[in-house]
Parts: C-alpha cells; structure tokens; sequence
C-alpha cells in the first residue's frame, strides 16, 4: 500500500454496500469469475478497504449465505421441538417456502454457481439441514414411496431458486400446493 492510499475504516453502511456488491457480482459472474478489485470497484472504495473488513473473498461468501444457513437452521430447531404429534408436512412445506423466498437472491447466487453450493462450510451445513426437514416432511419411520415423495416436495421448494422473486412472490400458494400434492398419495 503507498502512503498516499490510507485504509479507511468501513461504516456499516460501507460494509453493507460491499456485501450488496459481492452478491450481485457473484450471482452475475460467479464467485471464482469475482476479484476483491472488482467488489472494491463496485463501491467505490479502496481493495484495502474490502481488506479491512473481509480479510478474503471466501468471507464474503459465508457472510452473505449465514443469513440462510441460520435461518434455516431456527426452522430445524423449531420443527424437532415442536410438541405436535405426528408430522404436520404442510406447514413445515410452507415455512420452509417461506425461508426460500425470503433470501431468494442468495439462492440465485448459490444456483448460478455450483461451486459456492459445494463449499464445505455451505453446502455441508445445508445439506444436514435439508435432510432434517426432509425427515420430518417423512414423518416417522416413512416408506420408501413416502421418503420418495418428501424429496419430490421439497425438490417443487428448490425449483424456486430458479424463479425470479416476483414470479415466486406472485404464485407462492401454487408452488405450495404443488410441492404438497406431490406428498399425496393418490
């Protein structure tokens, strides 16, 4: 770094526009196709200033998916303590829906580039999390045909990844019932 170009400490407003950034810059150029430089760029500030906050690039990426991650990790937590009896698929079909639609332009990023999906420390966490609400769209000790159907319907919940946000927000109540038709056995 020259003495002319200081580091500047980010506000959170800075921090925030860098995130913005490396999102839309990610989901449209992949996160391998995407520079520090080209996210320093974006916001108007220094590549040390993206530095100073986000050490690496990879950083970025686990910030800008924790959101989901804990997200759906809450909606995990509160379906295994959940006190009802038996397997209430619908609902848990629509807040996992709900979870969707509500970071949707993180799963356009993480759709649009497998390689930021397969991350250890994303693809790992989701895939265990996926698997507990599938379990419990299962219900307890499922047949094959009913563990079949579990991942039809949330395979209807994934599709929506690849929607855009006024599509799914327009028609959340179809994909809904299109994911709960496909638990249906007749």
């Amino acid at each position: 770094m020259s003495r002319t170009e200081q580091v500047v400490p980010l506000t959170a407003t800075t921090r925030e526009s860098i995130l913005a950034a490396a999102q839309r810059l990610f989901t449209e150029r992949g996160f391998d196709g995407t520079s520090l430089r080209q996210i320093a760029d974006a916001v108007g500030t220094t590549k040390a200033a993206v530095y100073y906050h986000f050490p690496a690039k990879e950083h970025l990426l686990l910030e800008l998916t924790r959101p989901w991650l804990d997200a759906m990790s809450a909606l995990v937590t509160e379906i295994r303590s959940s006190e009802r009896d038996g397997c209430d698929a619908e609902s848990t079909l629509a807040a996992y829906l709900d979870l969707f639609v509500e970071h949707l332009p993180v799963l356009h990023m993480l759709t649009g580039d497998p390689a930021t999906a397969n991350h250890p420390d994303i693809g790992r966490r989701a895939r265990t999390l996926v698997d507990s609400i599938q379990q419990r769209i299962a219900g307890p000790e499922p047949s094959d045909t009913r563990l079949v159907r579990a991942a039809c319907a949330l395979g209807v919940v994934h599709s929506v990844a690849t929607l855009s946000i006024d599509l799914v927000s327009t028609h959340r109540n179809a994909i809904l019932q299109a994911a709960v038709d496909a638990l249906s056995d007749g």
